[in-house]
């Protein structure tokens, strides 16, 4: 199987089903998470090895009250906690963020005692605080926002069979087609502009740079406002253009949930397992090469054909995705990370859904 380390970015949680697709392709897909789990994960992809969760700094003994102050502005019963929420949304979403209010959201996390020392120094800390806030909040957002799809979905495709019901039309064909759903939700509710994506990228980046993990050659973004940002991090740096240099195709839909995603996945990676070496290899290649690769990306043909087998494009629809190349500059290296990959000669390889 393709068992090339690929981080997901800037979300920190794969929680919705449009996004369980990647894994057919990426079978080592890596999560940043701002604070660490206390028991095994029930996430069926994580058991199943196909994603890992990565925590830089865990919290340790400070990581329950986080939670707590998480679920507080979760739930909205908690005027502090409230308090809290919007200082961080608005570092989020506001044209300018003031260092004050930064202050004041770890002087919030700490109450009136004094911040522990830390190596990195006062400031450091309180960027590392607000970065986490940034990201627990921005994912109980995606949350709600998925919640909201989801029933609004329900609810028009309850509509269209009770109108189909009243015409007396069959809506056997519908019943059968989950990828009509799909579509449905992907159009409900997709509100994140592009200022809060830059936003939550800045708090991602925080916590990307505040620890260590292995080195990951694909670096994964889900829609191409979070891709933009690395495309225009590279031309900035390099003063040219990323090439794009492979295009394929995934299913908007494998499963409604986890567990039936997983079942799905499992059984497409087993049945392709030789294919997906090669497609690995390829990756791999590519992240190897400094310069434009010689020839182009062959697989697309033979990978559309696998999923045709399992995932036929009528009823899973297809979406997009990209590969765009650093040459000479690995992704880890372009964030501001200092590790062995440059000096090793590698590249980066950016993958853009959508």
């Amino acid at each position: 199987m393709n068992s090339l380390n690929t981080l997901y970015f800037p979300a920190t949680a794969i929680h919705s089903p449009r996004l369980y697709p990647i894994f057919l392709l990426f079978q080592n897909v890596h999560l940043l998470s701002p604070v660490e789990d206390g028991k095994e994960s029930p996430d069926s992809f994580i058991k199943s090895g196909f994603c890992q969760v990565h925590t830089p700094c865990p919290l340790g003994e400070e990581r329950d009250r986080f939670l707590r102050l998480v679920a507080d502005i979760k739930s909205g019963t908690d005027d502090y906690a409230a308090r809290l929420s919007s200082l961080t949304l608005a570092a989020m979403t506001g044209p300018h963020q003031s260092v004050e209010s930064e202050r004041s959201i770890v002087r919030s996390l700490y109450g009136t005692q004094e911040l522990p020392p830390q190596a990195r120094g006062r400031e450091e800390l309180e960027k590392l605080w607000q970065a986490r806030l940034v990201l627990a909040i921005g994912e109980l957002l995606d949350q709600d926002e998925e919640e909201i799809s989801v029933n609004l979905a329900e609810l028009l495709d309850e509509e269209k069979l009770l109108f189909k019901e009243l015409q007396g039309e069959d809506d056997k064909e519908e019943e059968e087609n989950p990828f009509a759903e799909l579509t449905r939700l992907e159009g409900s509710l997709r509100v994140n502009s592009t200022s809060n994506i830059k936003k939550r990228f800045k708090a991602w980046r925080t916590l990307f740079l505040a620890g260590e993990m292995e080195e990951c050659g694909i670096f994964l973004a889900d829609g191409m406002d979070s891709g933009d940002i690395l495309l225009e991090m590279y031309q900035q740096k390099t003063g040219q253009q990323a090439p794009l240099v492979a295009g394929l195709e995934l299913p908007v839909l494998v499963g409604w949930d986890n567990d039936e995603a997983n079942t799905a996945v499992c059984k497409f990676t087993t049945n392709n397992s030789p294919f997906l070496t090669a497609i690995g290899e390829t990756f791999a290649a590519l992240i190897s090469q400094t310069a434009m690769p010689d020839h182009p990306f062959e697989p697309a043909a033979a990978w559309e054909k696998l999923l045709a087998a399992d995932f036929p494009a009528e009823q899973f629809g297809r979406i997009a995705i990209k590969f765009y190349h650093f040459q000479g500059l690995p992704c880890s290296t372009l964030m501001g990370k200092i590790s062995g990959a440059q000096s090793a000669g590698n590249s980066g390889l950016l993958a853009v859904i959508g």
